[in-house]
C-alpha cells in the first residue's frame, strides 16, 4: 500500500481511501447512514449517495412528515435524536429502509423511509430517581445519537438509566443483556461503534459523575466489558461535542471543555485527546497555547467534536470550537510531541466570536470534509455569529450573515505548508447545526433556536472570567450560603427552560453548492418548529430532519 493511502473501516464496509485524488471508493461506500456524522471519523460524508445532486437538487419537495409519540418538554431541549438510517431491513412487511431516532422520554422508533409509518417503537420506562432537579443542562433525559451494527442487524442505544441495550433493526427485541454502561441521568453524546466497542463521553456534571469517557466492548453480547476514563477529578474537562468520540490512526479521539490542563495529575482540560483503543489510556494529545484564556473565557474546546481525514501523505484531526479558530493537526503526532504537546500543524485567524461569549457564538458541533472530483479537500465550518473582523475575505459571498452561516475553506499544501483557503461563506442562517456533504451538495439547518443561556447576567452571554467554574453547571446558580427551597429551584429551573426553549426562528433545510456555495434549495416555509443539536441525514436520496415538537420530515425529488 503507498503511504498516500489509509484504511477506513465504517460499520459495514471496508474502503481503501486514497487522498490522491480519485473518487472510485464511492462505489463501495454505504448509502445509508448508521451513525452520527455518517461515519466512525464523523466526516459528514455519505460518499454513497448518488440519488441527488447539485444538477436536481432544486426539485425537492417534502415527501412526508410525521408527528412521533414523545411529548416535547422545555426542560429538554433535544426532543429527538439525530436521524440514522439502514436499508435492506427484512421486516414482517417485507424489505425496506428504516429511520431510527429515539425520543427525550426513551422511546425508539422505526420508521418506513418511505412512507413515514412508524413499523415498531419501543419505551424503556426509567423508575430511578433523579439526582438532580431537571434544568435545559442536565434534563434528566437521554441524549446520544444511538448507532447500527448494520451487520449484526442491532441498533445499540442507551437510555436515561444509563443501560446500553441492543435491539433488532426488525422489531425492536433484545439482541444483547442490558447493561450498565452510562450512570443514569448523565449527559453523555453520541455512541460510535468501533471493532465491536461502543464509545461515548460523559459531561457537564450531570447525574453528579465526573466527567469521563466509556468504552464497552460487546464482542460478548452476555457479558459485555466496561472500560472508562476520567479527564478530571470533577465536572471540568468534560467532552461534549456532538460526535461524541471519533477513530482516527492511533486510537479514539475527542476533544475536552474548560478545566485545567495538567497531565501529569490527570488533568486534561481544553485538549485534543488521543486515547488507545477499549482500554481508554492516553497516548497523544494537543493542548492550545492560550488554554488558561480560553479556560478564563469559557470558550473551552467541548462545544464541537474534532473529525479526521486524509490529505496527500498525512491523516489530519480539524478541530474548532467557541473561540472561533481552527486547527489542523497532525493525527500521529498532536501538537507536535513532547514535551510541549501545544503545536499545530496550522491554526487559523480567529473567524467569529470577537465579542468572546461563551454562547451563541464560534463553532459548536462539528465540522464537515468532502474531496471533489479533482482531489480538492474542503472543510465545512458552522459559524455561529457573524464573521470575525480578522476573518478572510471570501470569493463566494452571499451577503451579510450577522446571525450565522458556514464557511467552506479548501485545504493546502504549498511548499509543504499547511493552510486554509477561503472558498465561499453561505447566506445568513440563525446558528447553523452541522453541515453535511453529498455528491457535491453540502446541506444545513438553520436551528432558529435562542441561545442565550444567561438572561438574567449584563451582556448576556459575554463572560466575566472564571469561565471554569462558571455558568454552565446542572441548575441556577446559587448564592454560597444561602438556603433556596426546592420548590423555588424547581420554579426557576423551569423558568431558565422555557426561555431557552422560546426560539427566535425557524428550522429551515438547505443545500449548498460544495464548491461555490450557491443556494441550491431552501425548505423556508415547511417547517414552524425549531431543532437543538441535531444534524440534517442524507441517505437513499432523501434528507431527514427532525425538529423540537417531535415531528420528522423526509424531502425528497418531485417526481
Amino acid at each position: 500500500m503507498s503511504k498516500s493511502c489509509f484504511w477506513i473501516t465504517p460499520l459495514t464496509f471496508i474502503s481503501l481511501l486514497c487522498p490522491s485524488g480519485s473518487n472510485a471508493q464511492n462505489a463501495t461506500a454505504a448509502r445509508d447512514w448508521l451513525t452520527w456524522g455518517y461515519d466512525q471519523e464523523r466526516t459528514g460524508w455519505n460518499r454513497g449517495e448518488t440519488t441527488l445532486s447539485k444538477d436536481n437538487v432544486a426539485r425537492l419537495e417534502l415527501k412526508w412528515k410525521i408527528q412521533l409519540a414523545t411529548p416535547p418538554k422545555e426542560v429538554a431541549l433535544s426532543t429527538l435524536t439525530a436521524p440514522l438510517v439502514v436499508e435492506g431491513v427484512n421486516t414482517s412487511q417485507g424489505r425496506k429502509t428504516l429511520v431510527f431516532v429515539v425520543g427525550s422520554d426513551d422511546t425508539v422508533f422505526a420508521i418506513d423511509a418511505d412512507t413515514g409509518a412508524v413499523l415498531w417503537q419501543k419505551t424503556f420506562a426509567n423508575k430511578l430517581t433523579a439526582p438532580q432537579t431537571a434544568t435545559w443542562l442536565c434534563s434528566n433525559t437521554q441524549n446520544a445519537t444511538p448507532v447500527i451494527d448494520k451487520a449484526k442487524g442491532i441498533l445499540y442505544l442507551n437510555a436515561s438509566d444509563g443501560k446500553l441495550r441492543g435491539l433488532s433493526l426488525i422489531d425492536g427485541e433484545d439482541r444483547i443483556t442490558p447493561t450498565d454502561f452510562i450512570v443514569p441521568f448523565a449527559r453523555n453524546w453520541s455512541l460510535n461503534l468501533i471493532d465491536d466497542v461502543i464509545y461515548s463521553p460523559s459531561a457537564r456534571g450531570c447525574g453528579g459523575v465526573m466527567a469521563h469517557f466509556s468504552a464497552i466492548d460487546v464482542s460478548d453480547p452476555i457479558r459485555p466489558q466496561l472500560s472508562r476514563f476520567y479527564t478530571s477529578g470533577g465536572r471540568p474537562a468534560g467532552a461534549w461535542g456532538r460526535g461524541g468520540m471519533v477513530r482516527g490512526p492511533k486510537g479514539i479521539y475527542a476533544q475536552t471543555a474548560d478545566g485545567l490542563s495538567d497531565p501529569a495529575s490527570g488533568i486534561f482540560g481544553e485538549t485534543v485527546l488521543a486515547l488507545a483503543p477499549k482500554q481508554l489510556r492516553v497516548i497523544d494529545s494537543f493542548t492550545p497555547s492560550n488554554w488558561r484564556y480560553l479556560n478564563e473565557k469559557d470558550l473551552d474546546l467541548g462545544s464541537a467534536s474534532p473529525l479526521v481525514f486524509p490529505f496527500q501523505n498525512r491523516t489530519l484531526v480539524a478541530s474548532a470550537a467557541k473561540e472561533g479558530v481552527i486547527y489542523l493537526l497532525d493525527a500521529n503526532v498532536l501538537g507536535g510531541g513532547a514535551p510541549e504537546h501545544s503545536k499545530p500543524l496550522y491554526q487559523s485567524a480567529r473567524l467569529g466570536n470577537d465579542e468572546e461569549m461563551l454562547g451563541g457564538r464560534g463553532v459548536w458541533g462539528a465540522m464537515a470534509t468532502y474531496e471533489d472530483a479533482q482531489a480538492g479537500r474542503f472543510l465545512y465550518v458552522p459559524m455561529w455569529g457573524p464573521p470575525s473582523k480578522n476573518a478572510p475575505q471570501f470569493p463566494h459571498r452571499y451577503g451579510d450573515t450577522p446571525d450565522g452561516s458556514v464557511m467552506a475553506f479548501r485545504v493546502s499544501a504549498e511548499a509543504q505548508q499547511l493552510t486554509l483557503i477561503p472558498v465561499w461563506i453561505s447566506r445568513d442562517m440563525h446558528v447553523p447545526d452541522p453541515p453535511v456533504v453529498a455528491n457535491g451538495v453540502v446541506y444545513a439547518i438553520q436551528t432558529g433556536e435562542n441561545t442565550v443561556q444567561n438572561p438574567g447576567r449584563p451582556g448576556g452571554d459575554v463572560t466575566g472570567g472564571g469561565g471554569s467554574q462558571g455558568s454552565r453547571g446542572g441548575g441556577p446558580q446559587v448564592p454560597s450560603g444561602e438556603r433556596v427551597e426546592q420548590a423555588s429551584a424547581t420554579a426557576a429551573a423551569l423558568k431558565a427552560a422555557k426561555f431557552r426553549a422560546t426560539p427566535v426562528s425557524n428550522l429551515v433545510l438547505y443545500a449548498f453548492d460544495a464548491q461555490t456555495g450557491k443556494q441550491l434549495y431552501s425548505s423556508e416555509k415547511i417547517i414552524s418548529s425549531w431543532v437543538h443539536y441535531s444534524e440534517p441525514v442524507v441517505a437513499m436520496g432523501k434528507i431527514f430532519v427532525v425538529s423540537w415538537d417531535a415531528h420528522v420530515y423526509a424531502f425528497g425529488l418531485k417526481p
